[in-house]
């Protein structure tokens, strides 16, 4: 967990902004969500998490149990099941906010994730696959991302071959899968007792990953059964789909080892690759069954933004991602009626005006220059003079001409 101070914040301000505004053109409305609810509520909607990952306390005015949130999805079911059940499908929402996992093991630290995200309820099949695909990649795009990849998956064909292993080490054999190591993987199912045949298809899933067609059709040959050809079936569909929309630069893969991440996912997942944070940007897929564990059963997708892996793949492809910027003065003036003056000339054109107490010179630009400001304004009955901070480079004028004040700064 950390801070976030000027002008990273201003930043990330920005970033978010932008995202839900694209999210706001194609008819998400934001809903805002509590950061812990009842441990009921989220542990309803995330009903085969290991308990151990999930930050619990007391609620004290009502001796409740509550859960900081480690997803928002499950909130916005409940949302969709509880304060909009009236409305006719879809149920397009969009939300940012912070979640809090907790990653066990030798590390044992929690991260603290800040997300913008879309659910997309009540449109079945490769159709609202691909609209909310598309809408992520066209999200990377928006905030300058121009290279990144898609990485497909299909969950039920992860799930049926995991399902004869130990559960005790199920959870190992699925990272195995992810980081492709078919020597510990091997391993880990031999010591467990997994037969040969439930062997063979998990080592299968290893090298299923790359391009869109040839892996799936790989994949045809090797699972045959009824649920892996449905499943395949359905992942083919989605990637004919995103073909169709010529989504520019990104790369559309697939990837049917890796099964990690939220178990609620029941087809098609896929997740965001950019270089720089070693972790996706984003990731989403679809989850019909959510719903239902509010009694009201309805198909549904999403994805969410790690806005931290965003700006760190954005700083790293050389496009940091900034707020625009506003020109920042600090201001000292001894005469009352001459800095309300000057401060509403100055606002009432988009300059940030600080006011630094007093009429001392050398104190506004030493406040300018430790805060990062452009210049420091000195305004008295004689005149102003305005300091750049980059320079030091000193003008007399008007300080209540706030078009003069701009003209000597851009000038520099």
């Amino acid at each position: 967990m950390r801070d976030l101070l000027h002008p990273a914040s201003g930043a990330r301000r920005a970033l978010g902004a932008r995202i839900l505004r694209l999210f706001a053109l194609h008819g998400y409305d934001l809903v805002t969500t509590p950061p812990f609810e009842h441990a009921e509520v989220l542990e309803r909607g995330l009903a085969a998490v290991d308990r151990r990952d999930l930050l619990r306390f007391v609620e004290p005015e009502t001796g409740e149990v509550a859960l900081l949130r480690p997803d928002i999805t499950p909130q916005i079911a409940r949302i969709v099941a509880t304060q909009l059940a009236d409305r006719p499908a879809p149920w397009r929402l969009s939300y940012d906010g912070t979640v809090i996992r907790r990653r066990r093991g030798r590390a044992r630290r929690q991260r603290q994730i800040a997300q913008c995200g879309v659910e997309c309820i009540g449109v079945a099949g490769p159709d609202g696959d691909a609209e909310i695909i598309a809408l992520a990649a066209e999200a990377c795009r928006a905030v300058g991302l121009a290279a990144f990849r898609i990485e497909l998956g299909q969950v039920e064909i992860g799930r049926a071959a995991l399902a004869p292993v130990p559960a005790d080490v199920r959870g190992a054999a699925a990272d195995a899968l992810a980081q492709k190591d078919g020597a510990a993987l091997e391993a880990l199912l031999r010591a467990a007792g997994v037969g040969d045949d439930e062997r063979a298809r998990l080592a299968a899933l290893v090298t299923l990953d790359g391009a869109a067609g040839p892996t799936i059709a790989r994949a045809r040959t090797l699972f045959r059964d009824d649920v892996s050809r449905l499943a395949l079936d359905d992942l083919a569909a989605v990637a004919a789909r995103l073909a169709d929309l010529r989504l520019g630069d990104a790369v559309v893969g697939v990837d049917l080892g890796d099964v990690r991440g939220s178990t609620y996912y029941t087809g098609v997942r896929f997740t965001l690759l950019a270089d720089g944070p070693g972790e996706p940007v984003g990731a989403g897929g679809r989850y019909d069954n959510l719903l239902g564990h509010f009694d009201a059963p309805a198909p549904a997708t999403g994805f969410a933004l790690d806005l931290d892996n965003l700006e760190w793949a954005l700083a790293h492809a050389g496009q940091p991602f900034a707020a625009e910027r506003s020109v920042r003065i600090a201001l000292a003036a001894a005469d009352p009626a001459t800095r309300r003056a000057v401060e509403t000339a100055l606002r009432s054109e988009g300059i940030v005006v600080a006011v630094v107490p007093g009429a001392d010179a050398a104190a506004a630009l030493a406040f300018a220059r430790a805060w990062g400001y452009d210049a420091a304004l000195s305004a008295g009955s004689a005149g102003a003079h305005l300091v750049r901070t980059s320079d030091g480079a000193t003008t007399e004028l008007d300080a209540r001409d706030a078009h003069a004040v701009l003209a000597v700064l851009r000038a520099s």
